[in-house]
């Protein structure tokens, strides 16, 4: 249903939190009493060109700091993987799929950006 990136960037930086793998790209971590562990998003320079700004955007230390602070505290604060990996399913699960069709117009993106918040601690879509 979702995609390998998204997995991958999640697990990577839970993983990276945990100190389990390397922090090579500078990520970091702060605990929130409020909402779990989040990650400091990269800032961008204003000053920069437009072909900058989009590599800022899509580089995997913006994507995966934002999708990491997208995740509720029940699940961004487990430390264990195999853990975090049934945490992470059970709050994926409440997103609804639904993939861009030719010819409607669609919603959203259809990605966990965009589906966050609009979806409740229900699943239910407002």
């Amino acid at each position: 249903r979702f995609s390998l990136p998204f997995s991958k960037a999640v697990v990577s930086t839970q993983s990276t939190g945990n100190g389990e793998a390397p922090n090579n790209i500078g990520m970091k971590f702060y605990i929130n009493a409020r909402l779990g562990v989040k990650v400091d998003v990269p800032t961008c320079p204003t000053s920069t060109t437009e072909s900058i700004k989009t590599k800022y955007h899509h580089s995997f230390a913006v994507r995966a700091a934002r999708l990491w602070n997208k995740l509720p505290k029940h699940v961004n604060s487990v430390e264990d993987l195999s853990s975090f990996k049934v945490f992470l399913g059970e709050w994926l699960r409440r997103f609804p799929d639904r993939p861009p069709v030719p010819g409607y117009t669609r919603q959203n993106n259809n990605s966990i950006l965009d589906w966050a918040p609009v979806v409740s601690n229900e699943g239910q879509v407002f």
